[in-house]
């Protein structure tokens, strides 16, 4: 990241630094309500949140959704295990690229509780993801696998370069719990900033060099106007297709060679991306220490320069 990316957050980040951390900056474990929203009712906590979540079947679901233009994540047969109701997500992919790309990282957020639909469009806009989203709520009524299994009322954006924007988009939604950009572009609804009302993460690398720091994620970090948490890993060698996965054939980084990194699997991004969606969504206090306090989880090798805005 640039210069610019690390340079201080204002007075509402630096006030927020260890906010609601406790003591020693850490949280519990278990479930409980905090301001992340509330608890889930048998979402077995988790200790980490690098390992495969407890809904361990989970698997991709192609050509399904509004026009089999659509892939589902989910749990297979824990599907509602002991009663749960899922958490729903909107996924926007990056320009190009498709759901079937980013396996390892879905599959894994769908094993902790999440069910996924990831519009199947090369260019994901909000109307996509915002069409898969209804689609999907609508199941939870409809005759068919999913009905009654749903938590409609907690809906969660995750996307990643274009889809990251996207996310951003699909965030003025009223049940949105918390939004995800990975790597982001910036939003194409000019007034969006004004309408988002959960939580933010951003996250980069300084090996980004498609879309690097200063010219896309941190000026949506300085639009923001709510709850945001930036995170940037400190790796040069982490380019920015290094989210995606060969799990669809050869990646599209290879046929573009030096322009997007080597393709990957999200590795460092899964477990914070899991990490948020379960603290917002599900208020789980396991989860709370990767972002609160001064050493928290990304605020540390092999991430850094972590920045904090509006922070409760």
């Amino acid at each position: 990241m640039t210069a610019g990316a690390g340079a201080s957050a204002g007075a509402d980040a630096s006030a927020g630094m260890g906010a609601n951390a406790g003591a020693d900056g850490t949280a519990g474990t278990g479930m409980a309500p905090t301001t992340g929203g509330g608890s889930c009712e048998s979402l077995p906590a988790v200790t980490d949140y690098k390992a495969p979540g407890p809904f361990n079947d989970a698997k991709m679901y192609t050509t399904t959704g509004p026009s089999n233009n659509y892939t589902i994540f989910r749990p297979s047969s824990s599907l509602g295990k002991d009663g749960f109701k899922h958490p729903v997500v909107t996924w926007g992919n990056g320009i190009l690229t498709t759901p079937d790309m980013y396996q390892k990282l879905l599959l894994h957020v769908a094993s902790h509780g999440f069910v996924i639909i990831g519009c199947n469009d090369t260019q994901a806009e909000r109307p996509c993801l915002n069409a898969g989203m209804e689609w999907l709520v609508a199941q939870n009524t409809a005759a068919g696998e999913l009905q009654g299994k749903l938590d409609v009322s907690r809906e969660l954006a995750l996307g990643y370069s274009w889809g990251g924007g996207g996310a951003i988009d699909v965030s003025d939604r009223p049940n949105i719990k918390a939004t995800i950009s990975l790597h982001g572009m910036p939003p194409r609804v000019t007034d969006i900033w004004g309408k988002l009302h959960a939580p933010l993460l951003l996250t980069t690398s300084t090996g980004d060099n498609f879309v690097p720091a200063s010219m896309y994620v941190t000026p949506n970090y300085e639009k923001t106007v709510g709850q945001t948490f930036y995170g940037t890993l400190q790796d040069q060698n982490i380019g920015h297709l290094y989210i995606a996965d060969k799990s669809a054939g050869i990646c599209i980084g290879e046929l573009i060679a030096g322009t997007f990194g080597t393709c990957g699997d999200a590795a460092l991004e899964q477990a914070p991306t899991v990490a948020w969606l379960r603290y917002w969504a599900c208020g789980d206090q396991g989860a709370k220490n990767y972002f609160y306090g001064d050493d928290c989880v990304l605020c540390k090798s092999p991430w850094g320069m972590p920045q904090r805005k509006k922070w409760q």
